[in-house]
C-alpha cells in the first residue's frame, strides 16, 4: 500500500493509486516467451526489439542513442522503421525491424548505425542491415531510425483542447512570420476527425493507442486495442506466425484489459520535468523565434496548462532532416514539433537528441533547424555570443 501511496498524483483516487502502482510494475517487467511457468510475463515475440517497455525508455525517458565502436546501438530504444511510399510496410519485414527472436526464430537483421558528417560539419546517421533473415527488402521499403521518446508529461498532451491545437496552426503562414504549421488531422474508428498527438510524425491520437503500438512492434504483445499475438510478423513468415502465444482463449489479449488500463494510467500520471527559473534564457527564447513553434505551455482541459514546450503541429524542417519517405499523412520532411521537457535528463544521461539521435547536445540539434525554423536559427546566429551560449543553457536546463 505505501508504494501505491507514494505514486498518487495530485486530486488522485486511491483506486487510481493502485492501478499506477500495477502500471509501473507492468512497465518495468521482463516479458518472456511462451508458454513458461509464470503466465502472467509470457507472451513475448515471436520477433521484438526489447524485452520490457522500460528497455527503451529507462527511467521513463528517452531511449539510448549511443554507439559502440561498430555502429552497434549501446542498449535500446533506437529502432528501426519500415514503409514504403504512402505508408504501407514492406510486405515481408513489416512495419518495424526486430532484432531479435524467441527460441527456433531467426531475427530479422543485424544493424549497425553509420554516422558521417555533411558539408556543413554536422552529424549523420543511417541505418546499415546485414543477415536480412527472410530476404531482401522490397525495392521501395525505406528504413528510418526512430528514437524513443521521453514519457514524463507526455499524458498530458491527450487533455490539450483540440481548438487550442487548431488555433495554432497557420499553414498559409497569414501572419508572414515563415512557420506554416499543420495539424495532423486523422479519422477515428468512429469516422469522426480527430488530431494526431503523439509520435515524431503525430501519428497518433491517443495515449492510449501509442502505447499498444509499442506493445505491438516493440515486444510483439497483443493488447486490448491491436489484440494480434504474433506482433509485427507478417503473413509471408508463417513460422512466426505460427509460434506459441501467451492467449489461451479466442478475444483474449497477452496484456489483458485491466493491465494495459493500469499501465496507460501510469504513464499518463508521469509528472512533466521541473524545467526551473531562468528568465533571461526564455526572453531569448521567445526573441528569436523557438517559441513560435516550441510553445512553452498549452492550455488543458479542465483548467490549467502544461510546460512541454510543443505546439503539437507538424512542421517542415528542410532537407537536412528529410527522413526520405513522403506519405499522404506527413512528408519526410515533416515532423511533430518535439517537446523539450525533460531535455536536461537526457542530456544528463548521454541520451541523444532529434529522432534518431544523431545530435549530442542542443547546440548539435539546433544546427539541423532548417525549413520553417531557419529564421529562428538564422536570428539565433546574429545574436551576441553570451547570448547564445545563454539561450543554450536555457534550453539544455528544460
Amino acid at each position: 500500500m505505501g508504494a501505491a501511496l507514494c505514486l498518487l498524483g495530485a486530486g488522485a483516487s486511491l483506486a487510481d493509486g493502485l492501478d499506477i502502482a500495477v502500471g509501473k510494475a507492468v512497465f518495468d517487467r521482463p516479458w518472456v516467451p511462451a508458454p513458461s511457468s509464470t503466465r502472467g510475463n509470457d507472451g513475448l515475440g515471436p520477433l521484438f526489439d526489447a524485452r520490457s517497455c522500460s528497455a527503451c525508455h529507462p527511467k521513463d525517458g528517452r531511449g539510448m542513442a549511443r554507439l559502440d565502436p561498430d555502429g552497434a546501438p549501446l542498449g535500446h530504444g533506437l529502432v528501426v522503421a519500415l514503409a514504403r511510399p504512402g505508408g504501407a510496410p514492406d510486405p515481408v519485414y513489416g512495419a518495424r525491424l526486430q532484432t531479435e527472436a524467441i527460441q527456433g526464430l531467426d531475427a530479422e537483421a543485424i544493424v549497425r548505425i553509420r554516422e558521417s558528417r555533411d558539408g556543413a560539419g554536422r552529424t549523420t546517421r543511417a541505418p546499415v542491415l546485414s543477415a536480412l533473415a527472410y530476404g531482401p527488402l522490397a525495392p521501395d521499403t525505406v528504413p528510418r531510425l526512430r528514437l524513443a521518446p521521453d514519457l514524463r508529461g507526455r499524458g498530458l498532451l491527450e487533455r490539450v483542447p483540440q481548438a487550442a491545437i487548431l488555433a495554432l496552426e497557420d499553414p498559409q503562414d497569414r501572419n508572414g512570420d515563415g512557420v506554416r504549421g499543420r495539424a495532423h488531422r486523422l479519422v477515428g474508428a468512429d469516422g469522426r476527425e480527430t488530431l494526431g498527438r503523439f509520435g515524431w510524425k503525430a501519428a497518433q491520437p491517443t495515449l492510449s493507442g501509442q502505447i499498444a503500438e509499442a506493445f505491438h512492434l516493440d515486444l510483439g504483445l497483443s493488447t486490448p486495442l491491436l489484440p494480434e499475438p504474433w506482433g509485427d510478423c507478417t503473413l509471408a513468415q508463417t513460422l512466426c506466425r505460427n509460434a506459441p502465444h501467451g492467449t489461451t482463449q479466442e478475444g483474449e489479449s497477452e496484456i489483458s484489459p485491466a493491465l494495459f488500463s493500469a499501465l496507460v494510467a501510469y504513464v499518463a500520471d508521469l509528472p512533466v520535468p521541473d524545467a526551473g527559473a531562468d528568465a533571461a534564457g526564455a526572453r531569448l527564447f521567445a526573441a528569436t523565434g523557438c517559441a513560435a513553434c516550441h510553445r512553452p505551455r498549452l492550455p488543458l482541459e479542465g483548467g490549467g496548462t502544461a510546460a512541454l514546450f510543443t505546439d503539437l503541429l507538424l512542421h517542415d524542417l528542410g532537407p537536412g532532416l528529410d527522413d526520405g519517405l513522403d506519405t499522404p499523412a506527413a512528408a519526410g520532411r515533416e515532423w511533430r514539433t518535439a517537446p523539450l521537457a525533460g531535455i536536461s535528463q537526457a542530456l544528463a544521461r548521454g541520451t541523444g537528441l532529434l529522432h534518431d539521435g544523431r545530435a549530442g547536445d542542443v547546440k548539435a540539434a539546433l544546427a539541423w533547424h532548417g525549413g520553417e525554423a531557419a529564421s529562428a536559427l538564422a536570428r539565433y546566429g546574429k545574436l551576441p555570443a553570451r547570448d547564445r551560449d545563454a539561450l543554450i543553457r536555457y534550453v539544455s536546463g528544460l
